[in-house]
């Protein structure tokens, strides 16, 4: 009898990075170093590659990415259409020193222009994690911009020789693929964030002038003007933020603390490690987890004092918050972080979850899905998705709450709170089986889950706090 075989399933950037390093020869540490992540973090996902595309071995798994010429392909969703205001999506910059520890810097790079365009309440800029998806791809420009329905692409170059860089940038008009305008810079390495302020300013120039809007007469605000060495030591930890393991998160902490012995004063390491530890005790990988909650608090409320301008500084503060009861008070950060930077999908996703526990689940549901059509392609959109199924779940919607966090459980197979809403919306529908099955589901891949987990993510309303743990304990989900 034949036995049927499975297709194999699809990898994920990071993943297929690895693959291909792994088996053109690689080793562990080369791969972890030049990719900022543990050893360990490689290992794990090599584990999963193999099981997603079916290999037991190295030879086998380097032939089939030679028989696989085709890229794995995102979920098939509607082209978006491009929004009436100017759009524009900048790729990451590519990194021409020849040096692959300088990635860090030309990404660096490609982040403060998108952050500096952001800010511009004209412009619908679609966010990094986004673009970065194009990284190192050789793309056709008019279909970027299809994709992701924007009007303009930005794309560019760094170069770094001793202490001077050279920045090469240029604007495609997404629709003709016919250059819009191209500019090169040369600075010397302590002129950096002059020399980012002069390409921020002739890009939006260039854009409103194209669009027939007034140009920008200041510069990009920085009230902390870290080193160097303290940016990219920040820029590496806010990448291995998105590997969400504790191994990544461990590293990130190291770098952050570095960072912050060389700058005390700097705002966006503050921020990171805020983040990390917010994450951290999210994630449930914290040994306490209402004391790494309560620092993460305490690192964004301070972020802020130092950049009072820094949404992403906001953000951080704002869903520190939430595990600490501070609903108000986090509402109140991150729709301060929107107002510093319209186009900031992280602050509106958050906000979104920040209204939805509260029951505020119309606006919850807005926010939410302005933030994923700025993002489409962010690795931590599962955090958008259990944002809406829980808005939907506390509008009594509870079917339609079940569907959005069955996607969040997709993206992230460990995000306990998606197999949460997923188990008490069944509850609440009155699928007392189905309800069961997504808590023996849950506890597969998370053994240690209890109710009392849920508490890092509770709700404002006490008395819907208690019934969602009544829904659970149905489902059979341990109390401890």
């Amino acid at each position: 009898m034949n036995k049927d075989i499975s297709p194999p399933e699809p990898l994920s950037t990071r993943e297929r990075q690895i693959a291909e390093a792994f088996s053109s020869g690689e080793t562990y540490q080369a791969i972890a170093e030049r990719l900022c992540i543990a050893p360990s973090t490689v290992r794990t996902h090599l584990t999963t590659i193999y099981r997603k595309l079916g290999v037991s071995s190295k030879l086998d798994l380097h032939r089939h990415l030679q028989t696989d010429s085709v890229p794995d392909q995102p979920e098939t969703l509607p082209l978006p259409a491009r929004p009436d205001k100017p759009s524009i999506a900048v790729l990451a910059f590519e990194n021409m020193s020849g040096d692959p520890e300088q990635e860090y810097f030309s990404d660096g790079i490609t982040e403060d222009i998108i952050t500096a365009l952001s800010r511009s309440p004209w412009l619908f800029i679609i966010a990094r994690n986004t673009t970065f998806t194009y990284k190192g791809q050789n793309v056709d420009i008019r279909r970027v911009a299809t994709e992701l329905g924007v009007r303009f692409v930005l794309e560019g170059s760094v170069r770094r020789a001793g202490e001077r860089i050279r920045v090469t940038a240029q604007l495609i008009d997404g629709v003709s693929g016919g250059h819009v305008w191209s500019e090169r810079y040369d600075g010397h390495l302590t002129d950096v964030f002059d020399l980012q302020d002069e390409i921020t300013r002739n890009v939006v120039a260039s854009i409103q002038t194209r669009v027939h809007l007034t140009t920008i007469e200041e510069p990009v605000e920085r009230s902390t003007r870290p080193d160097l060495t303290v940016w990219e030591l920040t820029m590496r930890a806010w990448h291995l933020l998105y590997d969400f393991t504790p191994q990544s998160f461990e590293t990130a902490r190291g770098l952050l603390h570095r960072a912050l012995t060389l700058d005390p004063e700097s705002a966006e390491a503050t921020m990171v490690l805020s983040l990390i530890q917010h994450h951290t005790a999210l994630m449930g990988y914290a040994d306490d987890a209402r004391a790494t909650i309560t620092e993460a608090y305490e690192l964004g409320r301070r972020a802020t004092e130092l950049d009072p301008r820094n949404e992403y500084a906001h953000w951080a503060f704002g869903i520190s918050g939430w595990g600490l009861h501070k609903h108000d008070e986090s509402i109140v950060a991150l729709q301060r972080a929107v107002e510093l930077n319209p186009n900031c999908s992280l602050a509106y996703g958050s906000l979104g979850t920040a209204l939805g526990l509260v029951g505020r689940s119309d606006e919850a549901i807005a926010n939410q899905q302005i933030a994923i059509r700025a993002n489409p392609r962010d690795p931590s959109i599962f955090f958008r998705f259990s944002g809406i199924a829980l808005a939907h779940y506390m509008a009594g919607r509870f079917d339609t709450a079940a569907e959005w966090a069955a996607r969040a459980i997709h993206r992230m197979p460990r995000w306990y709170i998606g197999h949460f809403i997923l188990a008490a919306s069944h509850v609440q529908a009155g699928r007392l089986t189905e309800a069961q099955e997504a808590i023996r589901a849950c506890l597969a891949v998370l053994p240690d889950m209890t109710v009392a987990d849920l508490d890092r993510v509770p709700l404002k309303d006490s008395d819907r706090m208690e019934e969602f743990r009544a829904c659970l304990r149905r489902a059979g989900l341990p109390d401890a």
